[in-house]
């Protein structure tokens, strides 16, 4: 006697859930993966560009030193058209980097007035965040959702744009016209070091601030263009008392001598009790210099000073508030969302 078998169907295949973004995080790539992307590019590309002029630029320096010129010397006649042509590669590669480092002191500002416009104000003016709200999406997630993207593309990118600028300007060529420009001017010392990324992140978080609390596009962008370069501005302001300042005197018969890249802060004479006056000095006074200076009981002079070593502590310092700023920020937001929406 035979047995039928039954053929049992085969069983389903279970596929792994493949890693990616989901829910409201993935939405909010979508919809303004273009912005993201080529803000994206635009970092890349400066990372690129400066690591091939800086690789330029030391070809040219290279190739300037082996014809045995120099840019001042009794062979300047023979040598004009040589040196002339290394001082405007020079010029145009200087140019370049200043340019970078306007781009990433104007960063903060143009991801602040993106987030505060097009990514919440735009939604809140439209009323398009109701529907997210309804598919079991609750507002705290849908502004992390807003948030997460331009945060992690600010950290993954920014810090390597940083390091390319600060690497292609810490080896400009000693031969070159065109030195780097000093570590404690504005628009460098923001492009350098870790306050891009933290000023980047500030504009995300105030961005998403004013754009809960103004929910207008236009009108959103623009206050958030304004409270940026407002922080920018106080900070600038401030950035020489971060830290302490260290001191310099010398007699009266000379100027305290400071070797290296260092930032002026403030001067003046000392007096015999060893008070400093600051601003106060005897070359402009309509009395002769030297009874000036023993009516002011005056011994030496002296420049309050930040040398180069101070730049990472100053620094970090300045990291630290404008991130203390960006928590503040975050938190605001939150709770402004919390209130209004519930």
């Amino acid at each position: 006697m035979s047995t039928l078998l039954e053929e049992r169907p085969p069983a389903p295949k279970t596929t792994a859930a493949r890693p990616g973004l989901r829910g409201p995080l993935r939405v909010s790539v979508r919809q303004h993966r273009v912005a993201l992307l080529i803000g994206a590019g635009a970092l890349l590309a400066g990372v690129l560009v400066l690591v091939a002029l800086r690789i330029w630029a030391g070809s040219v320096a290279d190739d300037f030193a082996a014809t045995g010129c120099t840019l001042s010397g009794p062979d300047r006649r023979e040598c004009f058209p040589t040196s002339r042509a290394f001082s405007d590669d020079m010029l145009f590669f200087d140019q370049v980097v200043t340019y970078g480092s306007y781009a990433l002191q104007f960063l903060p500002a143009v991801i602040g007035a993106f987030v505060a416009g097009p990514m919440v104000a735009r939604e809140l003016e439209s009323g398009t965040y109701k529907l997210a709200w309804t598919q079991s999406v609750g507002p705290a997630r849908w502004l992390a959702s807003k948030l997460l993207p331009p945060a992690a593309a600010v950290l993954l990118l920014v810090p390597v744009l940083t390091a390319v600028r600060a690497w292609a300007t810490s080896s400009v060529p000693d031969s070159s016209p065109y030195p780097p420009t000093p570590w404690y001017e504005p628009t460098t010392f923001v492009s350098l070091g870790t306050a891009p990324a933290a000023y980047a992140l500030l504009g995300i978080a105030a961005g998403a601030l004013v754009g809960l609390l103004v929910a207008r596009t236009v009108p959103a962008m623009s206050v958030a263009v304004l409270a940026l370069g407002g922080v920018f501005l106080a900070m600038n302001q401030v950035r020489d008392r971060l830290w302490p300042t260290a001191t310099a005197t010398e007699s009266l018969g000379g100027y305290p001598s400071i070797g290296g890249s260092w930032w002026w802060v403030d001067d003046g004479l000392v007096t015999t009790d060893g008070d400093h006056v600051s601003g106060m000095d005897c070359v402009d006074a309509l009395q002769e210099e030297p009874r000036c200076l023993a009516d002011l009981g005056a011994m030496g002079r002296y420049v309050d000073h930040h040398p180069g070593s101070h730049f990472w502590p100053i620094q970090l310092v300045e990291t630290g508030i404008v991130l203390a700023l960006t928590a503040a920020c975050v938190l605001a937001a939150f709770t402004v969302l919390r209130r209004r929406h519930g």
